[in-house]
């Protein structure tokens, strides 16, 4: 990003399953990498923290490793026991996302809010945070982006032209017996050949 303010002070909050699904609609063989997704929309500027909120099915939800593994990378890790896997709906994440975006706003804990979601119901929330003087951005994949989400910010970040995508680590085997670890940081796009 040009012409970024290295003391911008930043917050990213991110909406990880509605976040998840819509990379799903690319390919089922792959995620996202999220700390490289928060490197790539901060930029230069100075990140106050990362929040990741989800929604897990009972306490040995594999979700739960996963937000292990997050918060082991220095995200803070909101969780939920809402999580319905039949109809892969989750209930309270949004609004408790909205209120820590909210909080940390009327706190003076950021200059600049990063929505890492395509989930419209966050439009009131950023321009609530936009009358605060706040400034809001907003990150996703088009595929899953509400229109009314991606206008309403001060500047929208397309993930869908930025390299943040690998191959789980269990398709490794089907796509060529290469060890996962050795490729962590090539993009899908490069190691299957698919054009996102």
């Amino acid at each position: 990003m040009n012409g970024e303010n290295k003391d911008e002070r930043v917050m990213v909050f991110i909406d990880l399953r509605n976040t998840l699904k819509n990379a799903e609609k690319f390919s089922q063989d792959i995620t996202v990498d999220f700390k490289e997704l928060v490197g790539t929309v901060v930029g230069e500027r100075r990140m106050i923290a990362a929040y990741m909120f989800d929604g897990t099915e009972c306490e040995y939800d594999s979700h739960n490793y996963f937000d292990d593994m997050m918060a082991e990378e220095g995200f803070y890790i909101f969780s939920r026991d809402c999580y319905d896997s039949n109809t892969r709906m989750q209930k309270e994440v949004d609004v408790a996302m909205t209120c820590k975006m909210l909080t940390h706003a009327f706190k003076d804990s950021y200059d600049t809010a990063i929505v890492v979601s395509g989930d419209r119901d966050f439009k009131p929330a950023i321009e609530e945070i936009q009358s605060a003087g706040k400034r809001v951005e907003v990150a996703g994949i088009t595929e899953g982006m509400s229109r009314g989400l991606s206008k309403c910010c001060d500047a929208f970040h397309d993930l869908d032209q930025v390299p943040l995508f690998y191959l789980k680590p269990e398709m490794w085997a089907y796509y060529d017996n290469t060890d996962f670890a050795a490729h962590r940081d090539v993009p899908a796009e490069i190691l299957t050949g698919a054009v996102f």
